[in-house]
């Protein structure tokens, strides 16, 4: 407890003729101390709630409104094709943001566009170089980055060939420096500050039968996350990741379609179940909003309690 000693000026007079008088203090009452002690100043209102969270879970709920400010803010989102960032894409449509779609199969963009009317498509295969320069060298001013674009070639340690380790770390690795380079650049040179999310995998910290590339290539995410949050940081730029589990994907249906091999992770998640895409676009969101403005460097487990087993 504080002395009277630490009170304010005119709270210590009060106190003072109160005892001289043989009173209590205790016994004061609310408007005389009122009166002699200063007022804190009101906390600011918080902002108006307008993005709605989804729970797939819960069928029937409106879900949880809350205030993202991404309503035209530009994001570039690598992997919009399909799955997590096709989600990704969908949910920052809906939400005002000005959507850089990147995606190495046009199809999937054309399809896109038609769902996304607005959003700005590019075709590339980010594996390589000299033609995701291109590409994204002139996209224009970008505020905000989801490097989601991976590919998971799963093999037995002993097989494991040199075909599919470059083409692995090419696109989860070399390609999340490469775009993150050219978004970063941009920001830095606007002296703007923006946020880039990774999307790592649960496989970055535990080890899984066959995925001797796949584990080694978000590991090195999960590390490059945190040099970038580093060396970003004074510049404005959050960088952090998401690692969430199996998520029901297209390629996470292909390659857990086995009742026997998903049971061996089902097994280790508490809550007893793969994830659905709207659970991990909802950390993206999150970790793009300024709701996450003093979290950078960060590995966010959507994985239904993997990591605690």
């Amino acid at each position: 407890m504080g002395t009277a000693e630490n009170l304010p000026r005119p709270a210590r007079a009060l106190l003072w003729r109160i005892t001289a008088a043989g009173g209590n203090y205790l016994n004061v009452s609310a408007p005389s101390l009122e009166a002699a002690l200063p007022l804190a100043p009101p906390r600011p209102a918080l902002r108006s709630q307008s993005f709605k969270s989804r729970d797939p879970s819960t069928e029937g709920g409106d879900g949880v409104d809350m205030e993202l400010g991404l309503a035209g803010r530009r994001v570039l989102v690598t992997g919009a094709g399909k799955g997590i960032g096709r989600g990704t894409v969908q949910a920052l449509h809906a939400a005002g943001a000005r959507v850089v779609a990147v995606s190495r199969t046009q199809a999937d963009l054309d399809s896109l566009v038609r769902e996304c009317p607005g959003i700005d498509p590019v075709c590339v295969d980010l594996s390589d170089w000299e033609a995701t320069e291109r590409a994204l060298g002139s996209v224009g001013p970008v505020d905000l980055l989801v490097n989601n674009a991976a590919v998971a070639l799963l093999q037995p340690f002993l097989d494991v060939t040199k075909e599919a380790f470059d083409r692995s770390f090419e696109v989860n690795l070399r390609a999340v420096i490469q775009v993150s380079q050219i978004v970063a650049r941009g920001l830095i040179a606007r002296g703007a500050p923006g946020a880039i999310v990774n999307i790592s995998s649960q496989a970055s910290q535990r080890a899984i039968t066959n995925h001797s590339i796949y584990c080694s290539t978000k590991g090195a995410l999960d590390m490059l996350t945190k040099v970038m949050a580093l060396e970003l940081g004074p510049h404005k730029i959050r960088v952090n990741a998401v690692n969430p589990t199996v998520v029901m994907t297209p390629m996470g249906q292909a390659n857990w379609l086995d009742p026997h091999k998903a049971k061996t992770v089902l097994d280790r998640i508490p809550l007893g179940k793969f994830a659905e895409v709207a659970h991990v676009v909802d950390a993206i969101l999150f970790l793009l909003s300024d709701r996450s403005g003093m979290t950078t460097g960060s590995t966010v487990p959507v994985d239904g309690g993997f990591w605690a087993t």
